[in-house]
């Protein structure tokens, strides 16, 4: 159809038939991707969003533990959070196709950053239930937004290449993560330093997130 041949001996005059040529994409080269500013911020949000969100996982169960809850309790938050996730992938990713994708991905960011201030002053099951609704949907939410936006910015040429290393620079926050606080706790004796640290953090993402361009 693309070459104007069509089945049944229809005529490529018949508007039922006729092919809706979608413009060109433009595409941007690996090198030119490289300079761009964009990439730079995307990878710094990308990081920042993982490192916070291996962090809570990693310790999300000795850190309610520290609060006096219970190690059942805490089972049940730290298999939640992958549960809930769904959620925020099927709905950023959603509005992702509707609106501004920019926009959606910072909307996904408050929702993460919310949900680490629940997370950092947890008193009560309600908190927990915040947190649930928060945290899980804006991470969810930033990992079905990160390869959308990539390829909206940079086209599919070298989509494979930039997304590997966006990934490699989540790595190192990956990598970090654990032990930065751990390494809190046992210093300070709690949980709150690194967490808030993590909640500016997130704002900042914020902030990068509606700089692109």
């Amino acid at each position: 159809e693309p070459y104007g041949y069509l089945p049944d001996g229809r005529s490529s005059e018949d508007p039922k038939t006729q092919v809706q040529v979608q413009p060109e994409e433009k595409e941007i080269t690996f090198r030119e991707a490289l300079r761009k500013r964009s990439f730079l911020l995307l990878n710094v949000i990308e990081t920042i969003r993982m490192t916070t969100t291996i962090a809570v996982v990693t310790h999300v169960m000795p850190y309610l533990g520290s609060l006096g809850i219970s190690r059942t309790m805490a089972g049940l938050v730290a298999g939640a959070i992958s549960v809930c996730s769904i959620i925020g992938r099927f709905g950023f990713g959603w509005a992702g196709d509707i609106f501004e994708k920019r926009l959606v991905m910072a909307g996904a960011f408050v929702f993460l950053g919310a949900g680490m201030l629940a997370f950092c002053y947890v008193s009560s099951p309600w908190i927990l239930i915040l947190f649930l609704l928060l945290f899980p949907a804006g991470f969810g939410g930033g990992m079905v937004l990160r390869g959308a936006i990539l390829r909206e910015y940079f086209g599919r040429q070298s989509f494979g290449k930039l997304i590997g290393i966006t990934l490699g620079f989540a790595a190192i926050g990956e990598a970090v993560a654990p032990a930065l606080a751990a390494w809190t706790y046992d210093t300070v004796g709690t949980y709150d330093p690194v967490w808030l640290a993590l909640s500016g953090a997130v704002g900042i993402a914020i902030i990068l997130i509606l700089r692109l361009k």
